[in-house]
């Protein structure tokens, strides 16, 4: 498993993976991107390179069916060997450049938070 999401009820965001690249040692053949620690896990993955490790299903459930309706688990432009969009759980989505849009730095880490860091580079 490349995520377990804890994410809490209510939550806006999860693990959020944005531009990120997924690589593995050969040796390492069958992964998944995610599955749910709690019930209402969120993991997005969005412009994405992913290996050939990356299984097509991408996505697990835990032997837990009603995280299936629960937790969410999207991807957006993935690309790569490991990016198999029309193979992935049944469950998980494929988010439409609309949806992704929201997915901006100051929105994961809040304005405030962002712009404190966006300072401190400076």
């Amino acid at each position: 498993m490349a995520t377990a999401a804890s994410t809490g009820k209510g939550i806006e965001f999860g693990y959020v993976f944005k531009n990120c690249k997924l690589t593995a040692n050969d040796t390492v053949t069958e992964v998944f991107l995610g599955r749910p620690w709690r019930k209402f896990a969120e993991t997005v993955f969005l412009n994405c390179q992913m290996g050939k490790h990356i299984k097509p299903q991408a996505w697990d459930n835990w032997n837990n069916t009603e995280a299936e309706t629960t937790s969410f688990f999207a991807e957006f432009q993935s690309t790569g060997e490991g990016a198999n969009p029309n193979k992935r759980a049944s469950w998980s989505h494929q988010l439409t450049p609309k949806q992704a849009k929201k997915y901006t730095p100051e929105a994961i880490l809040g304005a405030e938070w962002y712009q404190s860091l966006i300072n401190l580079q400076k």
